[in-house]
């Protein structure tokens, strides 16, 4: 049986999970004493994992050393457990099982399980078990995008002449255009798991569209209706000249004012929606003239009301296909370089052996899909009877799709499992969430299923639930009312929103509603902060929750200023040093001593620039030491930032090919924050999206006007085109959804993005006014028309003004502010004093006499490494790549890491080059990265480690065994690749074997070379 827990917040969700978790284990106690290696708990962020990981481990060891103070002692005895002592043994000896089996313990994060089902089915994706999980997608990106633009030089006269066209455009719109952001933003939206998902949801083939049709089409159709509306409107000023009506004799002079508009349109102009009283008249339900006129609609001909008709249609029928059109037209540039970007990105996943990790999923999904779930576990090597998923609200379809076998097996079996989540708490659509999934589908899919609300609050004071019960009641039907007056598809979410209050929580509590100009705002917060240090919290008690990180950047750098200790997640953003930002105007003035604003910039810091360096890094260490001996104070202020900068030069120079002016340019589009250390008692300034879990007994929410119901946004989209003149060129388009779109075929798009977007905005707030345990402060600015706002709450469009209606267009107060006292936790202080370090080279390097093993005068290639060195750098490289396109970047990589000098990297890719082009027809390069394993271990029956260089799959089925060698032959040699083939002769395998000297490029097969 599957239950599914509905856990409003504070509610006691992970109190429950970890009682559910027990409890499986004290059910099959009798049975099975290591069942915990069939339960696979779930949730979505490594520290949730490690709470419900501890909380577990916690509470078995309490029933274990005393089983009556547990919480869940009435709940396990004697329903699971005969008495006490039964269960304090059941307890002891599961919790010494699970730590004595700890790697068994299966509680992960969502991520992690799925990539370890992958790699359980790497051959079947066509990766080398030793494939790496890319976090860093955008990294990909950017370089796919670099490979792009890198090869506009190469001949491609097409694609240079397609970016120039689009940049020529964008100028002439007055538009700004940066050709490497413009390129990173489609590649990124074209990797998008939003973008699969509605390929896939439309059903529609995933191949590039005709673009030349696209823009026939599209043009086409423009100029059609363009004409159209010109023509129409000339008709309808000759009729009325037949008629003797002058368009401007029409109530408030409509017609006239139509005619103008439409006789003035050109193709590509926006065609917006007529005005309820225009189109009254143009349908005949309200006269054309004022009622002292009314007679003259008698002069009215057949062919004018005719013209008039035809001209309605156009506006309100026709025109949805026309600004269809228009968006189409905008999307021929994106997709006439989606192809490229696509291919470019996926080639770079095989070069580097790397899958990224948004892909893992939908890979993961196309294996099982439709696959016996007991092939699935045979394959994972482990079988889980029972799951518990966490935070399920927070779930994709695809990973939804990945667990439903296993679930549906458990629930076939008659196993019991447990689904936990709250939609009001869903805020992760954008990572590709789906509350659908939780409100309905699960349901829908699993059939049977029991449902249970924790509807008692155990973490806020009675002034904090009522409000929230109240206003989220109140905001919920007005959005509703905003969206769709006649329905529920919002309200109904928050249909159990209320909570009861826990009987230790009917303490005093407070809720104060504030507002006031936007420059107020920071103001405000510092006199806020101060109240709570009256009424005796410490900074370590209070957070501030802002919607996103410049919001947190403005509090963070404020809070600096007055002198408040703060500890922030992403808030302080690295431009904001005036050490960084002096170093770069430092580093601009080296690479371009033309840069007049960078000179500028550095005449008064009295720094000298250096005429060499060894290195990017060695040049910012020399530079930085000059800064702090010019301003020590500030230096060490900003020691957190300096560090953070100098992360981003390692980063690059270990990570990047380039030098200064890459670096620089890299820089001029980061826009990165750092976190500060927590110190022991420090304010906590967060996003909303990552407090959610947490809570903090004072709360501070401000620029509630920065929480909006709706914003534009792209999205993947079908446009509803069927039977139209547009059906040709159907397909997934990436579309700004705004208030145009409407009036378009992507009307039914929008209307699911905004209602979408509300219930997203709706929860971001859900979660924010609920993380407080004493008391919670709403800051929001003034509305700009409050008047409004007071009449028709509908109209608000932000959290601000919603919350300005419901405290009545004023500042509110609901309960009083506690006196707080903190149990203090017996603890030592110690502080830790942090300081950037730096010398100079000639201080960090001690001098080697070893110079034999580095430098000689007589190889083959005129290396500069002694010949046993010279090999290992070979061998390393030649075992580091599946194909030769990888060539190029591992000997590049051997030149970063310094095993090669860069004067040398040249003539050894050339060697290595015409080494592998010599035995391309031996068939041991193949296309198939599959049929390749470099350095892969093999263990012999006496538990001897063996590890040939390469093995490659033959198209025949038979293997080939290559051992790389530099230097003279050996007899050891051939012992060493033969014992390489028995091993595979011994699992069943037809063996080939092979010594290549790379020196000589000679190859010898090794069968029967030598008696065994």
């Amino acid at each position: 049986m599957i239950e599914i827990l509905k856990a409003s917040a504070g509610s006691g969700k992970t109190w429950n999970l970890a009682m559910k978790y027990i409890s499986l284990l004290l059910q099959n106690y009798g049975r099975d004493r290591y069942s915990y290696r069939h339960i696979l708990a779930v949730t979505f962020t490594n520290k949730a994992t490690d709470e419900m990981k501890q909380r577990i481990l916690k509470e078995l060891h309490q029933l274990a050393r005393d089983p009556q103070a547990s919480g869940y002692y009435e709940l396990f005895v004697p329903s699971l457990m005969p008495d006490a002592k039964t269960l304090s043994e059941a307890a002891s000896t599961v919790l010494c099982n699970i730590l004595h089996d700890y790697s068994a313990f299966a509680v992960s994060t969502i991520d992690s399980f799925f990539q370890q089902a992958l790699k359980a089915f790497s051959r079947e994706i066509g990766q080398f078990a030793s494939y790496q999980v890319e976090l860093d997608r955008d990294s990909l990106i950017r370089e796919s995008v670099d490979r792009v633009l890198d090869s506009l030089g190469s001949g491609d006269a097409a694609k240079l002449k397609w970016i120039t066209d689009q940049m020529v455009r964008n100028i002439e719109k007055g538009g700004k255009y940066r050709l490497e952001s413009s390129l990173y933003e489609i590649a990124r939206r074209l990797k998008s798991e939003q973008r699969r998902q509605a390929v896939e949801d439309s059903g529609l083939p995933d191949r590039p569209l005709d673009l030349e049709s696209l823009r026939k089409t599209c043009s086409d159709l423009v100029k059609k209706y363009c004409d159209s509306i010109v023509d129409t409107a000339k008709v309808i000023s000759n009729e009325c000249n037949k008629c003797g009506i002058n368009p401007q004799d029409t109530s408030r002079q409509w017609l006239s004012r139509l005619l103008s508009k439409a006789l003035s349109l050109k193709p590509g102009d926006e065609v917006k929606q007529l005005s309820s009283t225009v189109l009254s008249h143009l349908d005949g339900s309200v006269c054309w003239f004022n009622k002292k006129d009314a007679a003259k609609m008698g002069l009215v001909s057949p062919d004018l009301d005719a013209a008039v008709s035809r001209l309605y249609s156009l506006y309100v029928k026709e025109s949805r296909l026309y600004n269809t059109a228009l968006i189409l037209k905008d999307q021929i540039y994106a997709l006439g370089l989606a192809d490229d970007l696509s291919r470019q990105f996926d080639e770079l996943l095989r070069e580097k052996n790397v899958l990224s990790l948004d892909d893992s999923n939908s890979l993961l999904k196309d294996i099982i899909d439709g696959t016996d779930t007991p092939f699935i576990y045979e394959k994972l090597g482990v079988r889980f009877d029972n799951f518990l998923l966490d935070e399920f609200q927070d779930t994709s379809r695809v990973q939804w799709e990945n667990f439903r076998p296993l679930l549906e097996n458990s629930n076939a079996s008659g196993k019991e499992s447990l689904v936990v989540g709250d939609v009001k708490q869903s805020i992760y659509r954008w990572r590709g969430s789906d509350w659908n999934l939780l409100r309905k589908r699960l349901q829908e899919e699993l059939g049977e299923v029991s449902t249970r609300n924790l509807d008692v609050n155990w973490r806020s004071p009675k002034a904090i639930v009522d409000f929230n019960n109240r206003f989220f009641e109140f905001a919920s039907g007005t959005v509703q009312e905003k969206y769709d007056p006649s329905g529920n598809s919002i309200s109904s979410i928050y249909a159990d929103v209320s909570q009861s209050v826990s009987p230790k929580k009917r303490d005093e509590g407070l809720v104060a509603v504030e507002f006031c100009s936007e420059d107020e705002e920071l103001e405000r917060m510092v006199a806020m902060v101060n109240e709570a240090l009256e009424a005796g919290f410490a900074y370590r008690d209070i957070a501030v929750l802002v919607r996103n990180n410049s919001s947190g950047s403005l509090v963070a750098e404020r809070f600096i200023r007055e002198g408040i200790p703060v500890v922030t997640d992403d808030s302080l953003k690295l431009k904001s040093s005036a050490i960084v930002n002096r170093l770069m105007a430092l580093l601009g003035c080296i690479d371009n001593p033309e840069n007049s604003m960078a000179s500028f910039l550095t005449s008064e810091l009295n720094v000298d620039i250096p005429s060499g360096y060894h290195s990017l890094q060695d040049l910012c260490e020399i530079l930085l030491r000059e800064l702090r001996d010019a301003d020590s104070e500030t230096f060490r202020n900003e020691t957190l930032y300096v560090q953070s900068f100098m992360d981003k030069v390692h980063d690059f120079s270990s990570r990047k090919a380039g030098g200064l002016h890459a670096f620089l340019e890299m820089m001029e589009e980061d826009d990165s924050c750092i976190s500060s250390p927590s110190s022991g008692n420090s304010l906590r300034i967060m996003t909303i999206h990552k407090s959610k879990g947490l809570d903090f007994p004072y709360v501070i929410v401000p620029f509630l006007e920065t929480i909006k119901l709706y914003r534009d946004s792209n999205r993947w989209c079908r446009p509803e085109v069927k039977g139209s003149a547009l059906e040709p060129v159907d397909g997934v388009y990436d579309v700004r959804l705004s208030g145009k779109s409407a009036n378009s075929c992507f009307e039914s798009s929008f209307r699911d993005e905004q209602e979408k977007q509300y219930v997203d905005n709706l929860n971001v707030a859900y979660v924010a006014f609920t993380r407080a345990s004493s008391v919670m402060r709403l800051l929001g600015e003034i509305p700009e028309k409050p008047d409004n706002i007071l009449a028709r709450a509908y109209e608000s469009a932000n959290f601000s003004e919603l919350l300005f209606f419901f405290a009545g267009g004023g500042d509110r107060k609901y309960g009083s502010m506690p006196r707080f006292e903190r149990k203090e936790e017996a603890s030592e202080n110690v502080e830790y004093p942090l300081e950037y370090k730096s010398w100079p080279l000639g201080e960090r390097l001690s001098f080697s006499c070893d110079s034999g093993d580095f430098f000689s005068d007589d190889s083959e290639a005129a290396l500069s490494a002694s010949a046993r060195r010279r090999g290992i750098i070979l061998h390393d490289i030649l075992s580091s790549i599946v194909s030769p396109s990888e060539l190029p970047a591992a000997v590049h990589g051997a030149v970063l890491a310094g095993l090669l000098p860069q004067g040398e990297e040249e003539s050894v890719l050339e060697l290595l080059s015409s080494r592998i082009a010599s035995v391309e027809d031996r068939g041991w390069f193949p296309r198939n990265p599959s049929a390749v394993w470099n350095e892969t271990s093999l263990l012999g029956s006496d538990g001897e480690y063996l590890r040939p260089d390469r093995v490659v799959e033959m198209e025949d089925g038979t293997l080939a065994v290559i051992d790389y060698k530099f230097g003279a032959p050996k007899k050891s040699y051939i012992r060493q690749v033969n014992g390489y083939g028995r091993l595979y002769r011994a699992m069943g395998r037809e063996v080939r074997t092979y010594l290549w000297y790379v020196d000589d490029n000679n190859v010898v097969e090794t069968e029967n070379s030598l008696p065994l």
